[in-house]
């Protein structure tokens, strides 16, 4: 799934959710998850079809060790990140896919559990330090936006604050960018920009 919207659609529902954290551990069948989650084996069923139908997850049909019949196994096939960011004076909202490596991608492959424990620690912490830095810098970018809302603040024009606020949140686009961005004429935002430019 490429669509931030999709995804959130089908990850809102928190028996999905839950679903997906069993499949991670391994693959289940429907009656496994009902079981487990404690939900009826139909409503399984339908949030599976959800999943599959949006490819996060897929299936197989496994034969039964007890010469019962054929179970039907699901398992999760996709790899994203949602970012979600929401402050006074920032929202950005955003998926992020990652590519999934068929090797394991620690240092050493091992199946000792303890040194996997280990190896976990050691990324959980890495992980918690970024996001530590991540705080600051998203810290930092508030105060920065407040500024830009001060300084913008006094301009009775709503579109032209509005143009302004997109060109100070989004440096690294141009004017055509921003106007495609918010749907407004190349010419109104360079005008807009150029006479706040001016003046500021």
């Amino acid at each position: 799934m490429s669509d931030l919207d999709s995804v959130l659609s089908v990850i809102e529902n928190p028996a999905r959710r839950q679903i997906l954290e069993a499949l991670v551990r391994e693959p289940h069948y429907p009656l496994q998850l009902s079981k487990e989650l404690g939900i009826s084996q139909q409503a399984i069923v339908k949030h599976l079809k959800v999943l599959e139908e949006n490819g996060l997850v897929e299936s197989y049909v496994e034969k039964s060790d007890l010469k019962g019949p054929q179970r039907r196994k699901y398992y999760p096939v996709q790899t994203f990140s949602v970012v979600v960011d929401l402050g006074p004076n920032l929202f950005h909202a955003e998926l992020i896919t990652r590519t999934q490596d068929e090797e394991a991608t620690v240092t050493e492959k091992s199946e000792n559990v303890t040194e996997i424990r280990e190896q976990m620690k050691k990324i959980d912490d890495e992980l918690a330090l970024l996001n530590e830095k991540r705080e600051e810098l998203l810290a930092e970018k508030e105060k920065l936006l407040q500024c830009a809302r001060d300084a913008t603040a006094s301009i009775p024009d709503y579109m032209v604050r509005k143009i302004l606020h997109e060109f100070i949140l989004h440096p690294d686009c141009s004017m055509n960018d921003i106007a495609r961005l918010i749907s407004v004429r190349d010419d109104i935002v360079f005008e807009s920009i150029r006479n706040w430019l001016s003046e500021w």
